[in-house]
């Protein structure tokens, strides 16, 4: 494959600064990876991603051997610890993640001309009837969303409207509390200079919106003055999907009233940004306020935003916070692309867990039992012993399998030679033990103790 071939060559660059005498530390190889190997086997990877596992398969040695040179580990240790341990998926599940992607970007554009695509009957007959039959885009994408329970899930479309770069959004909002400091200022300041705001703009009905979110529940409340709206959304979305969803609820709310005159007090800076910086976002519900905001306006309808501080006792907004920790009621069950992406990024790590879970004869899998990102040391040379040593896999102790020589063994108790005998087990090294960990004779001393995510502080005494 020509692709293969390109990477083999790129490979060149890692191996020059994988050297353990002045190479790279780890970050700095896998980020010069991702620029210049990683970045074309994504490329592209929804299209030739259709072709059969077998051609796919030989895509994963570049991967395999990349990760190795990043990490310094030895040539047999195994893939899923490569994975693990560098804290990369295998390219399956990049090339899975990158589907969904494109699939759902295509799905929220409704100018893209496969947005209301479906297979012809045809063809799902004769993928049905022929196993051999090469699965195309959207038949994969099918099977991946079925496995990862998002079939049904609908991503928000983005507004039909084109704002020109010219257009300025007139948002009005209120600062009745820039020239405090949240971390000097006492909470009663705040209600003070609350309620003189709201003696000033007295003829403003008062709208106050929040939202949340916690580990299985996203939600977001609009408090009218005697009226508490408050609705659950798809656990995928963002907090700032939550405050600004409330925001929109809110307006629309507005539309149907006889009054004319509201403040929507939000505790959201980052919302009131987004809307004043229209132009540079891209979040779909940030030009749906702006477009609501404009068609009020030419109804005579004036509508004020104003920020106002979480937590300082202000009664409405205190209100919102609470009734958006309990809602229950779900609404409008589409969710923005990026956030998806993130829920999506979730979803096929939680399933690279389920997977690392299985690996329970791994070495590396007694040291690191949950797959996320642990430190690397500055110095390459003792970074590359230490990963040898988690990895279970050295020079020593597997050097054998690739000389065809006998497996290293223990004299003392006759049986081979491995990184837990030597450093836990065998009495032969309690002396050293005893001088550089502490420990009696007769005790042992844990590999995560030596090895885990904080190391043990003489681990690598000479280094």
């Amino acid at each position: 494959m020509q692709l293969r071939k390109k990477c083999e060559k790129s490979l060149n660059i890692l191996k020059v600064l994988s050297t353990t005498a002045w190479g790279a530390d780890r970050p700095s190889m896998l980020r010069i990876y991702k620029a210049t190997i990683l970045s074309k086997l994504d490329y592209g990877c929804q299209i030739y991603g259709s072709a059969r596992k077998s051609i796919l398969q030989k895509l994963d040695p570049i991967h395999h051997a990349a990760l190795r040179l990043c990490s310094g580990a030895f040539r047999t240790s195994p893939v899923q610890s490569l994975y693990v341990d560098c804290f990369e998926p295998a390219l399956n599940y990049r090339r899975q993640m990158l589907s969904l992607h494109y699939y759902f970007r295509i799905k929220s554009n409704t100018y893209n001309p496969f947005h209301n695509f479906k297979l012809r009957p045809f063809l799902v007959r004769l993928q049905e009837a022929r196993k051999s039959f090469i699965p195309v885009f959207f038949s994969r994408v099918h099977n991946i969303l079925t496995e990862l329970n998002l079939l049904y899930l609908h991503v928000t479309i983005q507004p039909k409207r084109n704002f020109p770069p010219w257009k300025i959004f007139e948002t009005h909002v209120l600062h009745p509390f820039e020239n405090l400091n949240k971390s000097n200022t006492a909470d009663i300041i705040y209600q003070k200079t609350f309620i003189e705001h709201r003696e000033h703009y007295n003829s403003f009905v008062p709208i106050y919106t929040d939202g949340s979110k916690s580990a299985d529940q996203v939600s977001f409340v609009v408090v009218f003055p005697n009226t508490i709206f408050s609705f659950r959304l798809h656990p995928s979305c963002s907090i700032f999907t939550a405050e600004i969803s409330a925001i929109l609820y809110a307006l629309e709310q507005i539309s149907k009233s006889v009054q004319k005159m509201f403040i929507i007090y939000t505790d959201s800076l980052s919302v009131l940004k987004s809307l004043d910086l229209a132009h540079d976002h891209t979040h779909p519900l940030v030009f749906n306020v702006l477009d609501i905001l404009e068609k009020l306006a030419s109804q005579c309808f004036i509508i004020n935003l104003c920020w106002i501080p979480s937590h300082v006792e202000i009664f409405g907004n205190e209100q919102a916070d609470k009734a958006a920790k309990s809602a229950t009621s779900s609404i409008n069950g589409t969710v923005p692309v990026d956030d998806l992406k993130n829920h999506i990024k979730l979803l096929l790590y939680t399933k690279w867990q389920e997977q690392w879970n299985v690996e329970t004869r791994n070495k590396l899998h007694a040291l690191k039992p949950t797959i996320q990102s642990w430190p690397s040391l500055k110095n390459r040379k003792a970074d590359t012993i230490f990963t040898r040593l988690r990895v279970g896999h050295t020079r020593f102790t597997h050097r054998h399998l690739l000389l065809g020589e006998q497996a290293p063994m223990c004299s003392q108790y006759n049986c081979i030679m491995s990184v837990h005998h030597i450093l836990s087990e065998c009495s032969n090294f309690n002396s050293q033990r005893l001088r550089f960990f502490n420990t009696t004779i007769h005790s042992t001393i844990s590999l995560p103790t030596l090895l885990g995510e904080t190391p043990h502080v003489f681990i690598f005494l000479h280094f």
